[in-house]
């Protein structure tokens, strides 16, 4: 017997609709979407910061050495 809390009122999931549980799993779906998306999103952020620091070494190596010329 599993329950959810919508609105602070309690539903037995086992006393919804085949309409009702569809919902409840397309919100379910929808939930682990989300939070895969944000997983994928740091990551891409994360990724873009190491390039960033990169760039600004390998620009600040090249200043260096064109200013010791």
């Amino acid at each position: 017997m599993a329950t959810i809390t919508l609105d602070d009122v309690e539903y037995d999931t086992d006393d919804f609709t085949e309409d009702q549980k569809q919902m409840l799993n397309e919100i379910n779906y929808n939930n682990n979407s989300q939070t895969q998306l944000r997983y994928h999103l740091n990551g891409l952020e994360v990724m873009k910061n190491t390039i960033v620091v990169k760039l600004r070494e390998e620009l600040s190596t090249e200043t260096t050495i064109t200013e010791s010329e």
